[in-house]
């Protein structure tokens, strides 16, 4: 039987399917390439949240820090995403 997830990992997964989104969009573009290390972030973000140890993963970086203040900036489209995740955090990351 399949394990449930947490708010956090449903609201990474959201986030990935958003980053994935943007980087489609930007297929055969340069800046695919930043996208696609965005997503495979995000995908090492859901990676630590399963295994309970995003804190430890972040070390005191901010998701924005994280993620990368320039390219959330750039894709405004992902914004709500990463708000989901930072209030997923904030319950779940003490």
């Amino acid at each position: 039987m399949p394990r449930d997830r947490s708010d956090l990992e449903l609201a990474i997964g959201k986030l990935i399917v958003m980053v994935q989104r943007e980087w489609q969009e930007e297929s055969g573009d340069p800046e695919a390439k930043e996208s696609l290390s965005v997503m495979y972030r995000c995908h090492d973000l859901l990676r630590a949240a399963k295994a309970d140890e995003l804190k430890d993963f972040l070390n005191g970086r901010s998701l924005a820090g994280y993620l990368g203040g320039l390219w959330l900036g750039t894709h405004p489209n992902v914004t709500p995403a990463v708000e989901a995740v930072a209030k997923a955090m904030a319950k779940e990351i003490q």
